[in-house]
């Protein structure tokens, strides 16, 4: 019984951190594709929402610029950052994951890393804000 309940919440524990940080950190490549999605598309608006956290919120962010930079802590990846607003007027500024990042497409908010072509779960379908 004791070996059941452990394997019962290592199960519980690996999807939360599956889930956790799938496109926080990024190859070269795919961090230049964002960026060039972002100029194509003259993204000006995005919604941060982690749909698999507990307690998560949609915040919508005025976009102002976003580059990529590499990560401190593991050579050969980069994180995405976004600068800009968020709605009540305070500054932001700080790498987000793809896979929680949705852009307008329609009249929908759709996951960035799904835009993209790249492999994730948000945890939740194309959504109305």
């Amino acid at each position: 019984m004791l070996k059941k309940c452990f394997v019962i919440f290592y199960v519980l524990v690996m999807v939360r951190v599956v889930h956790s940080d799938q496109l926080a950190w990024i190859t070269l490549d795919q961090a230049k594709q964002t960026v060039a999605y972002f100029e194509d598309n003259d993204i000006e608006q995005v919604v941060l929402w982690c749909a698999c956290c507990d307690n998560d919120v949609k915040t919508k962010v005025n976009v102002t610029k976003v580059f990529y930079r590499q990560v401190k802590e593991s050579a050969g990846y980069y994180e995405f950052v976004i600068e800009g607003t968020y709605m009540g007027g305070e500054k932001l500024s700080d790498a987000f994951d793809l896979a929680y990042i949705h852009v307008a497409r329609g009249s929908k908010w759709r996951c960035l890393g799904k835009e993209l072509g790249f492999e994730c779960d948000p945890c939740t379908k194309a959504f109305k804000y």
